[in-house]
């Protein structure tokens, strides 16, 4: 069985986990199936990393502005 894309696209999460649950039964994987879990996993991994780094960034660079502010703000007091 095969959805359209749009059919498929406007389907909640919930439906889509039971439509898998139910082919699964009657499927058979091959070795792509798992390696495509495992680089899923991977990247879910990066992301994380990813947005911690940005985080810290983002911080960092707060850091960094308010410290060129305040370098300003003396060097025009003196």
């Amino acid at each position: 069985m095969s959805l359209k894309y749009k059919d498929l696209v406007n389907k909640s999460d919930d439906e889509i986990i039971k439509l898998y649950d139910e082919t699964a039964l009657h499927t058979s994987v091959g070795l792509n199936y798992f390696t495509a879990e495992l680089e899923r996993r991977s990247n879910d991994k990066k992301d994380k990393v990813m947005i911690k780094c940005t985080k810290q960034i983002t911080i960092m660079t707060f850091v960094m502005t308010i410290a060129t502010l305040v370098n300003v703000y003396i060097a025009i007091i003196k």
